[in-house]
């Protein structure tokens, strides 16, 4: 009988683990791209990856020169998109962002990108690192939580299988199953120490540990109520829901029904296997008599022939989903990790055969090295499988960009370029038109720079139809707009005859871009509800000082910075790439109309944001700036041009 169970045991030992693993969200791309120079401070840099993704710890931005920080605020996601605001009116030079995102199954990364702002300079280089390190506790707690669910549901099956042939006694199997069930609590609620509460491979994992602790109370009252066996039986089997449902078979690319139904038989196969094996050696020697220990390791024997197939067949399967060529064996983290896992498995096998060898032929002193040697195999094929839940799939690395559209793709298009345009703010939306005769073109974006798709859109009582991502346009009578988005209205003044206004803009640059001194107040917001107002205070070329009501301020002489956090905080020094202050927030504007006697509009492209600006009827001078971006509502009021202002280093 021992050595029957000794040889089961080296055969499947391999097996003990299935190697299914989890998928990563793969960066696809980001705006400004790596190593990107661009002519205009970015408000923002959005990161666009291959799955859903959820903030992490660690997202910041900082200035190449001197490393000072220039994050403008928390890190956002939404859906595959991370956005990380930027300080307003960042100088030429160059900067490094890194960011930090959990995909939806429940795996962190980490990456750096540089961008310049402003030509001329050397390529950007990130000055930042950013690592995603495997620690030891994170691969002990995922091994003890796999290895849990799979003895649990084991247990069960096995229960089931020889409960006609040798029936087992209930205390054991309780026993049994409370400690298996132990096991998944704990290493389920270390994970969940590591894991971000929003993703779905937390929320499933909070449930699978849920679930054990209503398994673990019934097995510790079986004493109580013999019933209760049964529920904790239930309760070990819908584990083996846990790791498909938090797992790479969900995620975007996978075959929808086959992939968890590979799964399915993967774990299943595994939990016969390796629990059958467990109850072998823990469970059927107590149970009531020798014939019925060798009627349950007959009946064992012939499902685990029918265990291995499976398992094999379920894991070459779910391989294939895994790799797209077999040079990623080798030339991938996660294809090393596999062969290592079958040279484990390989070599277990020959070693099981020379241990049933030995003990047919009585030399069970001769076995016992070997016995231990298995086990020393078994338990780096346990960590071998642990990693590969933890290392990203070799599939669908190549082919990552075709996957997501890149972010420039997720943006609206640009309105036409004989359109009169405008925009508003509607809560977190910015919404704007863009009008030539006989139509109108409603562009709608998100807080993350993106196109609000799917929205109930009207436009001057008509129902929109689609033009792209955020894009509507309708066919519309002459008159002034009125544009309906799910229910809630915004009014447009502006005719699709109004006068060109291109020359009266550059003018206006020109005049701009010559000023001696500017002083003006900016009321900025992202949501209604968060708007701060700011007085600048520029002296050319290169002087600049503004102050937040109740926030931060800053001085800025030359390449000298000087910060302060708060009202009565200290100042910290810093250095600073000479700005250029006398430069207006736009550099190629299109679509500029005069639409009102002194007021014209005009879209930049390269925020994309939209200007409305109000002059002053005596002198021609803006005397109101408004711009309408993705979570950037902002109104400048100018107080005075050309003006002494005196700027000094803060005391």
């Amino acid at each position: 009988m021992e050595r029957r169970i000794a040889v089961l045991a080296a055969a499947g030992a391999a097996l003990v683990l299935p190697g299914a693993a989890w998928a990563h969200a793969h960066l696809v791309g980001s705006v400004p791209a790596d190593r990107a120079v661009v002519s205009r401070a970015p408000h923002a840099v959005r990161f666009a990856f291959d799955d859903v993704v959820h903030v992490a710890g660690g997202n910041t931005a900082v200035a190449n020169a001197g490393g000072a920080a220039v994050t403008g605020g928390a890190a956002v996601a939404t859906g595959r998109i991370l956005t990380i605001p930027l300080r307003p009116g960042l100088a030429r030079g160059a900067y490094t962002v890194r960011w930090s995102v959990v995909s939806d199954d429940g795996h962190h990364e980490a990456g750096v990108i540089a961008f310049a702002i402003g030509r001329g300079g050397p390529a950007p280089v990130p000055i930042l690192t950013a690592r995603s390190p495997l620690r030891w506790n994170v691969i002990a707690l995922r091994a003890l939580w796999y290895a849990g669910i799979l003895a649990a549901a084991g247990a069960a099956a096995f229960v089931a299988l020889t409960r006609r042939v040798a029936p087992m006694r209930r205390q054991p199997v309780a026993h049994f199953l409370f400690f298996s069930f132990l096991a998944v609590l704990i290493g389920g609620d270390g994970i969940l120490q590591e894991a971000s509460g929003a993703t779905r491979f937390a929320t499933v994992v909070a449930a699978g540990t849920v679930l054990a602790v209503i398994g673990g109370v019934a097995a510790a009252l079986v004493r109580l109520d013999a019933r209760l066996l049964q529920v904790a039986e239930g309760a070990a089997l819908l584990l083996l829901l846990v790791p498909i449902l938090s797992g790479h078979a969900l995620d975007a690319g996978q075959p929808a029904v086959l992939a968890p139904l590979l799964d399915l038989a993967h774990i299943g196969a595994a939990a016969v296997w390796s629990g059958g094996l467990l109850c072998l050696l823990v469970l059927v020697p107590r149970a009531v008599d020798p014939a019925a220990r060798a009627a349950a390791l007959g009946r064992f024997s012939r499902v685990a022939l029918w265990s291995v197939l499976v398992l094999a067949a379920a894991g070459a399967g779910r391989a294939l989903t895994e790799l797209d060529a077999f040079s990623q064996l080798w030339s991938t983290s996660y294809g090393r990790v596999l062969v290592a896992k079958t040279a484990l498995f390989a070599a277990l096998l020959l070693l099981g055969g020379l241990t049933r060898v030995r003990l047919r032929h009585g030399a069970v002193s001769l076995a016992v090295p070997g016995l231990r040697a298995e086990l020393l195999l078994a338990g780096g094929t346990v960590v071998a499988v642990t990693l590969l839940t933890l290392i990203a799939p070799a599939a669908g690395r190549r082919d990552a960009t075709a996957a997501v559209p890149a972010p420039p793709a997720l943006t609206p298009p640009a309105p036409p370029p004989a359109a009169v345009v405008d925009a508003r703010e509607l809560g977190r939306l910015a919404v704007a038109v863009a009008r030539t005769p006989g139509t109108a073109t409603v562009t709608i974006l998100t807080g993350d720079g993106i196109g609000a798709s799917g929205l109930r859109v009207a436009i001057g009582g008509r129902k929109a139809s689609p033009c792209g991502a955020g894009c509507y346009g309708a066919p519309v009578g002459p008159g002034r707009l009125t544009v309906a988005v799910d229910g809630r209205h915004l009014r447009f003044d502006v005719l699709a005859t109004a006068p060109d206004a291109t020359r009266k803009l550059a003018r206006i640059t020109r005049w701009y871009r010559a000023r001696r001194s500017l002083v003006f107040d900016e009321t900025l917001a992202s949501t209604p509800s968060n708007a701060q107002t700011t007085r600048f205070e520029l002296v050319a070329p290169d002087g600049l000082r503004y102050t937040t009501r109740g926030g931060p301020a800053a001085v800025v002489i030359g390449r000298r910075r000087w910060d302060r956090a708060a009202p009565g905080a200290g100042w910290e020094t810093s250095e600073q790439s000479p700005l250029e202050v006398m430069q207006p927030y736009w550099r190629h504007p299109t679509n500029a109309h005069l639409v009102a006697r002194d007021t014209l509009t005009f879209f930049e492209p390269a925020i994309p944001a939209w200007f409305r600006v109000r002059l002053n009827p005596r002198t021609g001078l803006p005397v109101r700036t408004t711009m309408t971006a993705a979570a950037h509502f902002m109104v400048d009021r100018y107080r005075s041009y050309d003006t002494p202002v005196p700027l000094s280093p803060p005391p």
